[in-house]
């Protein structure tokens, strides 16, 4: 079975403007329209003109008497961008299993510059970063490991490298879905505080046998661990190479499509790659982005 629309779907679905219109009215209101600051389900539709011009699709609501747009308060909010080139950039993102570059999306979308592109890419991270499946706890089996991120220097290279950003990742075995986090260091002070943020208490974790994990032989956890030099899946199937998998994705989207990701946006990179992974079976990844910035 195909997992996931075709451009040829999407071009056809949304080449005016007109019609992202009608599906993002979708997405933000299912039961109908209503009014985004009392709720009210009173609200008119008309068309404006502004100063530029263009032709604006407007909702007014007749308790409060308030105007707003259907990008009111999403990702799309004071974007001079049409909702086309909006929606194929959603796409264009999600499709990408290793992600794609601002200048593809300048290039392919004719927007006027780099900066245009590199904005609307980060603002569709945003949106996949408020996706709810990095709220929830994880629970059963789940493997955390760490890696590192950053240009190459002179020096001890891994966890001794004072030029990388160390970043930790948790997956739940029986969903597959994983959270990522950059750190400031791999202390067991660090690595606990994000452990306990994301997993239920008595959960069974897979780790390697870095010392900053020992702490989690405890009542509080039940801790399995794999020695590296020696093997990669310990008996009793005990292993983090679903980790593994997420580092080879981040890794080459990163050294291959991005070249470099500045410490600043880093968490950002690091959602968008946990979005992707997390939906990578949905047949329809951009309506997931497209409810999440609603």
């Amino acid at each position: 079975m195909r997992r996931h629309k075709s451009i040829f779907e999407i071009v056809a679905k949304f080449h005016t403007e007109e019609q992202c219109i009608k599906h993002l009215e979708r997405i933000r209101w299912p039961r109908g329209l209503q009014c985004i600051r009392c709720k009210s389900k009173k609200v008119i539709t008309f068309h404006a003109k502004v100063k530029t011009k263009k032709d604006r699709h407007l909702y007014e609501c007749n308790e409060c008497r308030y105007q707003y747009s259907v990008t009111a308060g999403t990702i799309f909010h004071d974007s001079h961008i049409p909702l086309v080139k909006w929606f194929l950039a959603i796409f264009m993102i999600c499709s990408a299993k290793k992600g794609v570059a601002a200048t593809q999306l300048k290039r392919d979308l004719a927007l006027g510059s780099y900066k245009t592109a590199w904005y609307m890419a980060h603002r569709i991270r945003l949106a996949m970063q408020a996706d709810a499946e990095f709220c929830r706890k994880f629970s059963g089996i789940v493997e955390v490991d760490e890696t590192y991120i950053g240009g190459k220097g002179i020096g001890r290279g891994g966890r001794g490298h004072s030029n990388k950003i160390p970043v930790v990742a948790i997956k739940e075995r029986l969903s597959g879905l994983v959270q990522m986090k950059a750190l400031k260091n791999v202390s067991a002070r660090s690595l606990a505080e994000f452990i306990r943020k994301r997993t239920k208490r008595n959960t069974t974790i897979h780790t390697d046998q870095f010392a900053s994990y020992f702490w989690l032989d405890s009542s509080e956890f039940v801790h399995r661990s794999v020695n590296h030099s020696k093997q990669y899946v310990a008996p009793g199937n005990v292993h983090c190479n679903g980790v593994e998998n997420i580092w080879s994705l981040l890794k080459r989207g990163i050294t291959g499509i991005y070249h470099k990701v500045s410490a600043k946006y880093l968490p950002l990179y690091l959602d968008e790659f946990a979005f992707r992974f997390n939906h990578r079976d949905s047949f329809n990844m951009m309506d997931r982005v497209l409810t999440t910035c609603s």
